[in-house]
């Protein structure tokens, strides 16, 4: 068995290196580690270039979506789990995503991660709980997570759609499931940055509501 681990950034420098440096210290010979610079304009690239086994660089920012797509176009492994570049220490637990997947107790594994002090109000989450159910009948703890793991039997289906940005957690979600493709929430430590009710994080749900939106629209129409 092998593993394609895909992580998206941009502008992560503060945290990349630590995520990466955990993973790596796992020694797993089969995994395959591809980080995708997004268009960052700090020390992001130059920084995953030493522990990356592969590095894709961006020229512009094109949003996470686009991102993973382009991690996944590239991924060798039998499986494939998609990271976020700030989990740090707690990017070890995608062992535990792979568990269910492999097992073939499900398609893909979602990591559910508790809120922290600094976390949101929930309003985009609950938002994409009620879309995806109208359009698959399925409701989600964490429809959002964007730690989660699947075998690479689903990746044509991922890559014949166009992505927008943060959408694509919530549209990968609705086209795996209305592909026939079972999901399984697994509880977690995982852990990220949160920026809680500032007016950074209100702008972040808010651009990320707007690309959600949009992108259901754009696949209805």
């Amino acid at each position: 068995m092998s593993v394609s681990l895909v992580i998206p950034a941009y502008n992560e420098a503060e945290y990349i290196v630590q995520t990466l440096s955990y993973i790596k210290k796992l020694g797993e010979s089969d995994t395959e580690l591809i980080v995708v610079d997004d268009g960052s304009t700090d020390a992001t690239a130059s920084l995953a270039k030493e522990l990356a086994d592969q590095l894709i660089c961006l020229r512009e920012n094109h949003g996470k979506g686009y991102a993973l797509q382009a991690g996944w176009e590239c991924a060798q492994g039998d499986y494939i789990v998609c990271l976020d570049a700030d989990l740090e220490k707690s990017a070890l637990e995608y062992v535990e995503l792979l568990k269910p997947v492999e097992s073939q107790q499900t398609d893909i594994c979602l990591s559910i991660i508790q809120p922290g002090k600094k976390a949101g109000n929930g309003f985009v989450k609950r938002r994409v709980q009620k879309l995806i159910h109208q359009q698959t009948g399925m409701w989600l703890e964490s429809p959002l997570s964007g730690q989660r793991a699947f075998h690479r039997k689903w990746l044509p289906i991922l890559l014949k759609q166009r992505y927008m940005g943060f959408s694509v957690e919530a549209q990968m979600t609705i086209d795996l499931l209305n592909a026939g493709a079972s999901i399984f929430e697994l509880p977690t430590t995982m852990t990220h940055r949160e920026m809680g009710k500032s007016l950074k994080g209100y702008t972040h749900r808010l651009k990320q509501w707007w690309q959600i939106e949009k992108q259901l629209r754009s696949v209805r129409v």
